[in-house]
């Protein structure tokens, strides 16, 4: 269990930080530090899918990164579009530095083309990312669907650009389109080991499955990591706070550890999209408190 001092420490940062408030930044260590507090000795880092600030430019995007103390972000192409110039990446990149934030990876981008693929990957080299968070597809009776074809093509451009190809899961929402890990493995577990999993571990849960069982399963091809809970391991499961859902994760936590996870986990809130600032105070908050409590109960 985790301990509540813990979690209130945390959570109380960072709501105070989420508020405006400076208390955040007391400890200067911390606040010069990419990790998060206490998790020296993690492999993962903690970061924000782009998604999260559908909603907002990319100036209160970094301004809520800051405050909360969180400094990597998967870019997503409202905040800096496909066909964005050499120019306009080099602005986007210095105005996140000047907030102590880096764009780790990019995504998720939908390809439903061969022109669609071949885009995306030059998108990435030119942002000067390792990882491409995507979701290859093809329309079948007007539905998106999970393609083959495509994969072959994503297969070549992988080997040709040495940048990893991270399909996110979609959950039962969307049961043509890799809606679980699992069914992400079987389309790719024959192609480059650089082609792997953003788990989005909401929807791996939301479709019946266990994210932990994904985490020892697939270990070598996760990629990415999209950090959530939410209410229920069904379809009608919908996203909340992080401490406040029924996934386990301070479970989570530990599998993450024992695999040796060296990417993000990067949260993606998606409740109160209009207005997710105290949500996504507290989520980073309680993920702070549990990296620190299951860590001193490990030791």
């Amino acid at each position: 269990m985790i301990a509540r001092r813990s979690f209130l420490k945390y959570s109380g940062a960072a709501l105070a930080a989420a508020a405006g408030g400076s208390a955040f930044f007391t400890n200067p260590a911390r606040a010069q530090s990419p990790v998060a507090p206490g998790s020296g000795q993690d492999s993962f880092r903690l970061g924000i899918a782009g998604y999260t600030f559908n909603k907002f430019k990319l100036d209160q995007t970094l301004e809520t990164m800051k405050k909360v103390d969180v400094h990597h972000l998967c870019i997503k192409d409202f905040h800096l579009p496909i066909k964005s110039t050499d120019e306009e990446i080099a602005a986007f990149h210095e105005q996140c530095k000047r907030c102590g934030v880096t764009g780790y990876g990019v995504g998720p981008i939908y390809m439903g083309t061969e022109e669609e693929v071949n885009n995306a990957f030059a998108y990435a080299k030119r942002v000067g990312v390792k990882i491409l968070v995507g979701v290859p597809f093809k329309l079948v009776n007007k539905k998106r669907t999970a393609s083959p074809e495509l994969l072959q093509l994503v297969n070549a451009r992988v080997k040709e650009y040495d940048i990893k190809y991270a399909i996110h899961n979609h959950g039962p929402d969307m049961p043509e389109l890799f809606p679980s890990a699992e069914s992400v493995m079987e389309l790719i577990k024959d192609l480059d080991a650089r082609i792997g999993l953003c788990l989005d571990i909401g929807h791996q849960f939301r479709d019946g499955k266990d994210p932990v069982k994904a985490l020892t399963s697939y270990a070598t091809r996760i990629h990415d990591l999209h950090l959530k809970n939410v209410t229920a391991p069904d379809k009608k499961g919908k996203g909340i706070e992080l401490p406040r859902g029924a996934m386990d994760i301070p479970a989570l936590v530990r599998t993450l550890r024992q695999i040796n996870y060296s990417g993000v986990c990067s949260l993606e809130y998606e409740k109160d999209m209009s207005d997710p600032f105290l949500g996504i105070a507290e989520s980073i908050g309680y993920f702070r408190g549990v990296l620190d409590a299951t860590r001193k109960a490990q030791a």
